[in-house]
């Protein structure tokens, strides 16, 4: 009985019959600007201008973690503290850890801060002065009507799929071009295949035919010209995959620890080149995430970055920050990109 189903799931897995693509390597990092070990250091996040790299510095007192926030001066290299660890006693309950920064501007910096359950806060800096300015918790919500518009331009586009589906498959969805999504409906009774839906042109296509049990397996994708780059992740396998010309394809093929916690982040896309990172696992975890370069000669792993826990690229595409794995704790090393002209 179990030999007769082989065949009916390897048809299941829209990946299992596809051989891998050639990939190569590929080198990209160059002298080393300043490396950071006195710490665990996460969350790397540059300005706008290049001007500050934002990070968080995690250490343990006793059964708790706490939590520094500071903004690394890239001209003199100089850091500044903006949430000491005194102060990050406030969000006491498991730990006080950041899950991520926005930078509001070229000086403004938001932080998010989460208590280890389900409170935290946002935390609002100016950078240069090193103060507070503003403090929401996380249960405050934003008044804008963007999402809203973006919902109804598509909804006019596609009035076959239902609103709440369409509105729950753009919420989860990758913008790969102007009113250009990539997504997966994820909703009961809807197929969970992955579509590309244009708007302008009112184009829907099927990308990838998802078996029913695969849900929120889409986890990220970008275009490159006529191209889709997709990560798709079930169990703990993970698929990256190439649509093009009406044909699916396999780039590589890993092992992930969680696959709703796996994830698809562009780094620096600029002329023929983007560079993104592919998520392996969750934060809290100890994962090594990796990093790849794709272009016209198709996929390169980049090796020379090390043990890599985040990874984030200036707007110039001039600096990369890895916040990298040194035995037990992360070290934050700067380095200078090589040219991509």
């Amino acid at each position: 009985m179990a030999a007769g189903l082989l065949p009916a799931l390897a048809w299941a897995n829209p990946f299992a019959s596809l051989p891998v693509q050639p990939s190569g390597e590929a080198e990209v990092t160059g002298k080393t600007v300043i490396t950071l070990k006195n710490g665990d250091y996460t969350h790397p996040h540059f300005s706008p201008d290049s001007r500050y790299l934002a990070f968080s510095r995690e250490f343990s007192e006793g059964a708790a973690t706490l939590t520094e926030i500071q903004a690394l001066d890239l001209k003199t290299l100089r850091a500044k503290t903006l949430l000491d660890a005194k102060s990050s006693r406030d969000f006491d309950v498991y730990s006080r850890l950041i899950t991520g920064f926005v930078w509001k501007n070229a000086t403004t910096l938001q932080a998010t801060v989460s208590d280890g359950d389900v409170n935290g806060a946002n935390l609002v800096y100016d950078v240069p002065s090193g103060k507070l300015i503003d403090k929401k918790p996380l249960s405050a919500t934003d008044t804008s009507n963007h999402e809203g518009n973006r919902i109804d331009a598509m909804a006019k586009a596609f009035p076959s799929i239902p609103f709440d589906v369409l509105a729950n498959a753009l919420a989860g969805g990758f913008k790969v071009g102007d009113q250009k999504y990539v997504v997966q409906k994820n909703y009961w009774q809807q197929d969970n295949n992955v579509w590309y839906l244009d708007a302008t042109h009112r184009q829907m296509v099927k990308l990838v035919d998802i078996p029913a049990d695969w849900i929120y397996s889409l986890r990220g994708a970008f275009a490159y010209g006529k191209d889709f780059i997709l990560l798709v992740a079930h169990d703990q396998d993970a698929y990256l995959a190439r649509y093009a010309g009406g044909r699916l394809e396999l780039l590589y093929r890993f092992t992930v620890k969680n696959y709703q916690q796996t994830a698809l982040r562009v780094e620096f896309a600029r002329g023929d080149r983007v560079l993104f990172q592919v998520v392996t696992g969750p934060s809290y975890e100890k994962r090594e995430n990796y990093l790849f370069v794709y272009d016209k000669a198709g996929l390169k792993r980049i090796k020379d970055v090390g043990s890599i826990d985040d990874v984030d690229i200036d707007d110039t595409g001039r600096l990369i920050c890895l916040s990298r794995w040194h035995g037990e704790k992360r070290e934050l090393v700067l380095k200078e990109l090589k040219d991509f002209r």
